[in-house]
């Protein structure tokens, strides 16, 4: 059974493909993964330095008549983008029109009732941009660039970091401490969710923040 020790961009999905599983879920579930189920809510939302671990695979035998012709279905691994989209006001755009360009294909639609965007992506994706338009299609177009799988867990410096960054919030770098210009983005988070004007971390606020954000399992990093 090997150990696969988390990189930025690895997420259950892309941990499978690379592994030549053909769903996570059965490497998620194993026994040997308990305590990074406890430590972890979203199997997507890994840390870097986390250790995954990858059962081995046991071939599958199946019983058929000779002589007559037999059809199998293999599965197919992909992964799932979901994002709900917003304005800086917090607003969600519904029925807007979007284009979503993931490692050179291109999709396009309409989000729905709830803002919401999803599509099917190759298990492997790591960039892309998103595009929404705010009328029609002269209209201004708020855009994202993507970066699949890089979205670190809440509880993480990076991850709170990340999560303002995609909420149109904070605009400066992901590594380092909670400086300054971290906490003048959370101060704005607060006044537009009505919480406690502190510009610190606590709990509350990163309890609202992953609410905000994480309503979307895939909600893009940008």
């Amino acid at each position: 059974m090997p150990d696969h020790q988390v990189k930025q961009g690895d997420t259950l999905v892309s941990i499978a493909h690379e592994h030549g599983w053909r769903d996570w879920e059965t490497i998620w579930l194993h026994e040997a993964n308990a305590q990074l189920r406890e430590r972890r809510a979203d199997p997507q939302v890994l840390e870097p330095g986390d250790v995954v671990h990858v059962p081995d695979k046991t071939p599958k035998q199946v019983e058929v008549a000779a002589g007559r012709r037999h059809r199998f279905v293999a599965k197919v691994l992909t992964a799932r983008f979901e994002a709900v989209v917003r304005d800086a006001s917090g607003n969600l755009l519904k029925n807007r029109r979007f284009r979503v360009e993931i490692e050179g294909r291109a999709h396009t639609g309409y989000t729905d009732d709830d803002a919401r965007i999803e599509l099917d992506v190759p298990p492997d994706a790591k960039t892309g941009v998103l595009k929404v338009w705010l009328g029609g299609s002269g209209e201004p177009v708020l855009t994202w660039h993507l970066q699949l799988g890089h979205l670190d867990p809440p509880d993480t410096d990076a991850g709170l970091k990340a999560r303002l960054a995609n909420l149109g919030f904070y605009e400066g770098a992901l590594d380092g401490p909670l400086d300054d210009e971290v906490k003048g983005a959370l101060r704005n988070f607060q006044v537009v969710y009505g919480l406690e004007v502190t510009g610190e971390p606590d709990q509350a606020t990163r309890d609202k923040l992953s609410e905000i954000h994480d309503a979307s399992p895939g909600s893009p990093t940008a």
